[in-house]
């Protein structure tokens, strides 16, 4: 008896086919819509990043023209004895033999004549 009842409600059962490589395909398109749709979206947004960091790096490198434009213009000669006359140093640059001017290896100009010499 437990047979017919079983029987009897499979042919209840109203069933509707649906292929299912039809809703694989289905699947697989709507993820990769939505896959690209991400994707585009995340590319414009780096896009409008790199435009942003791009110009943000412009506006250092005019700033470190000008500061490094500044910083020659304090440096000369000229403006650093007048720094030291604004605030009453009593210095002056040094003499040509006071100078001494050491090469890449470590070596300066005197010791390298000196071993010359002897």
């Amino acid at each position: 008896m437990k047979k017919k009842q079983r029987k009897r409600s499979r042919k209840a059962e109203v069933r509707i086919p649906f292929p299912r490589l039809l809703a694989n395909v289905l699947v697989f398109v709507a993820v990769f819509g939505l896959s690209y749709v991400w994707l585009c979206a995340r590319c414009d947004m780096l896009g409008r990043e790199i435009k942003c960091l791009e110009a943000d790096q412009q506006a250092a490198r005019i700033r470190l023209f000008n500061e490094e434009d500044r910083w020659s213009n304090l440096k000369t000669p000229s403006n650093i004895q007048r720094a030291l006359e604004r605030h009453k140093l009593a210095m002056s640059f040094p003499g040509s033999r006071r100078i001494i001017r050491v090469c890449r290896n470590g070596l300066t100009a005197r010791s390298v004549a000196l071993a010359a010499i002897q």
